[in-house]
């Protein structure tokens, strides 16, 4: 048989040769970036670990500022106030006595004010003035080392056979170093004296939470107890008040309840009342005002407070 023959059967043809898998190219393994970035992963781990191993416990801890309100103690402001103001305002038509008492006012008065009062009160004017009371009202801070205290004075004048009495009220700034020495920064000043405040206390009355017998008991016990209350010692004031009071030991004499208001609350039965006593020792009626608590202990009335 011949070659041709024989490669058309196919005895002789080539064969295709087995197919091998793809390579697979890994990219970047290697690269320094990559180093990089596995370092800073594995140290961040490691910290990580560390610090929770390590880890001390904490509590947060709220502050709490407290602030210190400073108490100024206004004494020797109010005793230079009044020693400065007795020194000021009294005189005498004299020229001597008028230059004693320029003299003694410089140490009060800084230099401006020295020659700011300098013609105050001249040696022709007609007038004797004395200082008899003087009244400080109120010393209040208005700046660093300043205080404006409020006083009145009031003086005796004297002028020919004529005499009487004027008071009068004036503001002064005073100046206060860190050793505490005092000086008069400003002159006195003409100000509105203090007035008495206008005030009405509510009217009170009995509700209907206490019987009128219940009242009427209370107040034969309050009668005894007042009666007895200025001259009896400890152990007798023991039965009408609970665990006892001071006794007053005064020469009181009992006159009469004034007005009771009684109220019954939680507490107890409340009394309001005003006790008029006749002291013995200076012949004047006194009127002391009492807010009671009283309870009933084994079928007898006894003061829990108010004593």
């Amino acid at each position: 048989m011949s070659k041709d023959k024989n490669q058309k059967k196919g005895w002789f043809k080539k064969q295709p040769a087995a197919s091998k898998p793809p390579k697979v190219k890994h990219l970047g393994l290697r690269r320094p970036v990559t180093l990089l970035c596995w370092a800073v992963l594995i140290s961040s781990t490691s910290f990580g670990v560390y610090k929770n191993m390590t880890a001390i416990d904490t509590h947060t801890v709220h502050e709490v500022q407290v602030i210190k309100t400073k108490v100024i103690d206004t004494h020797a402001l109010a005793t230079f106030t009044t020693d400065f103001a007795k020194l000021y305002y009294s005189w005498q038509p004299n020229h001597e006595v008028l230059d004693q008492r320029q003299k003694a006012l410089q140490p009060y008065l800084v230099e401006q004010l020295q020659s700011l009062n300098t013609d105050t009160v001249r040696s022709d004017i007609p007038t004797t003035a004395t200082v008899c009371e003087v009244k400080v009202w109120d010393v209040s801070k208005t700046a660093k080392n300043t205080f404006r205290v409020l006083f009145t004075v009031k003086q005796d004048l004297t002028k020919g056979k004529d005499k009487k009495s004027v008071t009068s009220t004036y503001t002064i700034n005073v100046m206060q170093d860190s050793s505490g020495d005092m000086v008069v920064t400003r002159n006195p000043t003409i100000a509105a004296e203090p007035a008495t405040a206008r005030i009405k206390l509510p009217d009170t009355q009995s509700d209907n939470t206490v019987a009128s017998s219940n009242a009427d008991d209370v107040t034969k016990f309050l009668k005894t107890f007042f009666a007895l209350y200025p001259l009896s010692d400890r152990n007798e004031l023991k039965y009408y008040v609970e665990d006892g009071t001071p006794p007053i030991e005064r020469n009181l004499k009992f006159v009469e309840l004034l007005d009771p208001v009684f109220k019954q609350n939680k507490n107890g039965l409340t009394v309001t009342v005003s006790v008029k006593y006749l002291d013995t020792d200076n012949n004047m009626s006194q009127v002391s005002q009492y807010t009671l608590t009283l309870s009933k202990q084994s079928n007898n009335w006894i003061i829990t407070d108010g004593i």
